[in-house]
């Protein structure tokens, strides 16, 4: 849809369906809905309206819009024939004479597959690429019959658009069937089995520069650059999948052949909302562009498992400096200018693929199931269902995570947002660093994860094993990768302004242990343990099973010895739990589990700390449907630059100066502040442990006597 300014897209929150015409609102934080745009309703739309006439005249938000559930009914006859099958997009082979090709069938809302909506409300237009001419840069001509035609762009050879049969003017295309160059294999199957070496590496890395040099020229920026939508044809790259695509110049021809949909939403990066893990710009799912990702060509010059380590591992100074003398004998030292521009020296001087000894597979995204793009609007807030919670310290609104496998980045996020309002005294007036923008950098950029299943209308078919360790998160928020930021530093540039941005800050994690007499105070991540007993669900056995799950304790309840306790896993006892401090703890070590002289399991500390232990493999221990923590749990603090600073300095007087500067900067600075400064400028420094050593098949340790060690998926 075609609105007066295109950061509409981005911007409303609301629609309203009337009889004839359809209103969009924005809704800022603190402010009134207020009025977009009037509009007449596109014939779908009416058509849709029709099928459901409750949604008539009443507002209902963007986040609330359910995406369809269902599976394609595939002919027998076609099955062998698919190529690739997606939420809105089939994609099967098909020969013309002794021509091989692709055919796309691509309909840009999933209700047309449905069975409510038949062949014959359909009518189209058909499109040949002989009829248009080769695309030229976008400010030299203005001819609207024009598309992309490059030896590293698919080639899309006939393109039927597809509209309501009552849509008379074809103003409004609901959908594409595409005919296009057949290809041999993609990119990521090439690279993750490492068949090819360096120089057919460079070769192809040139051809896909090229190929988005082009694409930038004539007016086209590709927002899905990920290796999937890289494929082979002859050995010539060829890049595809222009859903994630921002257009400048709106000729005809783009969308006559299948390259650029109509519409505001394709005007705007921002507008976009969507994106893939590991291979997503900031600029699609916020209004800022502070971090800019362009993880591709990592892959194209390093080892598989090396470039998911390089990009994601998080490392210490002497690591980075043993890396290097890998990177250099690659003649390979300016990797990490890729991303200022400088792809083609690169690309020219490399002379060997980076591979370092013992690679990490713990960030390894070997499924391609999870790097599928995904809509980040997915990500809002189910507030309506669980606002005002009993909760004193995070937020009272708690995010339900459904059939995901995301309570640990949720937990890291409910913690970040403390700090970053309790450390560093934001206040996020703009909205721009809310949960939501939080979580989706979290996991799109930061430490790559699948959002498989949280969403609206969520299919759990969907949501692929993916190892989460909460540890591992930590050091990855708070250090360094040999390719990257620090995590909380790229969140922290969610807003593309300095003066709005969070101050620059050290990210730090502690550990701690709960206890019969632990001491409350901060919120902290708690991982719990949830016993499903065994049971027929439709006539099949699923034997019981711990569920593992990460949460956030909000407080201590001093009057009734209780843990209050964030819980994002509606499913098992709602979004805030109590769980009595007496309460036994969980380990998975049986070894902690001995019983002493009065018949118990319990482990005493050094300083009169008590656990009592349960394990689902020592009987009798641990009782159904019943929630048991794990003693370990992580605070995360944000300490101010200058605070850091101060810390480090020998000089009393150089720490006065420090801050005597400090509250001249702000003579309005408030004595809370002032308290907190003085105490940051004053803490020691918090060690991180190294999550690197826990092997990954033993994903959930228990704790020992010389240490507490776990991980939650």
């Amino acid at each position: 849809m075609q609105f007066e300014e295109n950061i509409y897209a981005a911007w409303w929150k609301y629609v309203q369906y009337g009889e004839e015409n359809v209103e969009i609102f924005d809704t800022r934080k603190n402010k009134e809905k207020r009025n977009l745009q009037k509009m007449k309703i596109p014939k779908f739309q009416k058509h849709l309206l029709k099928s459901d006439a409750s949604l008539k005249n009443q507002l209902i938000g963007r986040s609330e819009i359910k995406e369809e559930k269902g599976k394609w009914q595939i002919p027998a006859e076609l099955k062998t024939k698919i190529i690739s099958e997606g939420g809105e997009a089939l994609v099967f082979s098909e020969n013309f004479g002794n021509c091989k090709t692709a055919v796309r069938i691509h309909l840009f809302d999933t209700f047309l597959f449905t069975d409510k909506f038949g062949y014959d409300k359909l009518s189209w237009k058909m499109h040949f690429e002989t009829d248009y001419e080769k695309a030229a840069k976008s400010d030299e001509s203005e001819k609207p019959n024009q598309m992309p035609k490059h030896e590293n762009i698919i080639k899309n050879f006939v393109n039927i658009e597809l509209f309501h049969k009552e849509d008379l003017k074809q103003e409004d295309c609901v959908g594409w069937i595409t005919i296009m160059e057949k290809a041999d294999e993609d990119l990521r199957t090439i690279l993750k089995e490492e068949k090819i070496g360096i120089e057919e590496r460079r070769i192809i890395a040139d051809g896909i520069f090229d190929g988005f040099i082009y694409l930038w020229e004539i007016g086209i920026w590709h927002y899905d650059r990920k290796l999937e939508n890289i494929l082979l044809v002859n050995g010539i790259p060829k890049i595809i999948d222009f859903g994630l695509v921002r257009e400048s110049t709106a000729r005809s021809g783009y969308r006559e052949m299948g390259y650029a949909r109509k519409g505001s939403k394709f005007r705007s990066s921002v507008a976009l909302s969507a994106a893939t893990p590991g291979f997503a710009n900031q600029g699609q799912f916020t209004f800022g562009n502070g971090y800019e990702v362009d993880n591709l060509w990592y892959f194209l010059f390093c080892s598989w498992e090396t470039s998911w380590t390089l990009l994601y591992k998080p490392i210490d100074e002497k690591e980075r400096m043993e890396i290097d003398k890998i990177v250099q004998k690659c003649n390979a030292s300016s990797i990490n200018e890729i991303k200022t521009n400088k792809k083609r020296q690169f690309i020219s001087k490399i002379t060997s693929i980076i591979s370092i000894p013992s690679p990490s597979s713990h960030f390894c995204l070997n499924d391609a199931n999870l790097t599928k793009s995904v809509h980040v609007s997915s990500l809002k807030q189910n507030a309506t269902r669980c606002v005002n919670q009993d909760l004193q310290n995070v937020t009272k609104n708690v995010l339900d995570q459904k059939s995901s496998n995301l309570c640990v980045p949720i937990s890291v996020t409910t913690l970040l947002r403390y700090a970053i309002e309790k450390d560093l005294g934001f206040e996020n007036k703009s909205g721009h660093y809310s949960a939501e923008r939080i979580l989706s950098t979290l996991i799109l950029i930061v430490y790559p994860r699948s959002m498989a299943g949280l969403n609206l209308n969520p299919n759990e078919e969907e949501n692929e094993f993916q190892f989460n360790e909460i540890e591992l998160l930590l050091e990855r928020l708070c250090k360094k990768t040999y390719l990257m930021e620090t995590g909380w530093n790229i969140i922290r540039k969610i807003y593309p302004e300095d003066k709005y941005q969070p101050e620059k800050s050290t990210c730090k994690f502690k550990k701690v242990l709960l206890h019969n007499n632990f001491i409350f105070t901060r919120p902290l991540t708690v991982t719990g343990a949830y016993l499903v007993p065994s049971e027929f669900i439709d006539g099949d056995f699923f034997p019981e099973e711990v569920l593992i799950h990460q949460m956030v304790l909000d407080r201590v309840d001093d009057s009734t010895a209780e843990y209050v306790i964030h819980n994002t896993s509606f499913g098992e006892s709602g979004p805030v739990l109590r769980i009595a401090k007496e309460n036994a703890y969980y380990t998975t070590d049986q070894r902690m589990m001995v019983m002493n002289a009065a018949g118990e399991f319990k482990f005493n500390g050094q300083n009169g700390e008590e656990w009592s232990l349960v394990n689902e493999l020592v009987a009798s221990t641990m009782k159904p449907k019943t929630w048991y923590l794990f003693p370990q749990a992580y605070s995360i603090t944000l300490v101010p630059e200058v605070s850091a600073m101060a810390t480090s300095s020998q000089s009393t007087k150089t720490e006065q100066n420090t801050f005597d500067a400090i509250l001249s900067a702000d003579p309005d600075m408030d004595s809370a502040t002032q308290q907190l400064i003085i105490s940051l400028l004053n803490e020691e420094e918090v060690p991180t442990s190294d999550a690197e050593t826990i092997p990954r098949e033993n994903q959930r340790i228990g704790f020992s006597k010389s240490d507490f060690v776990y991980a939650s998926g």
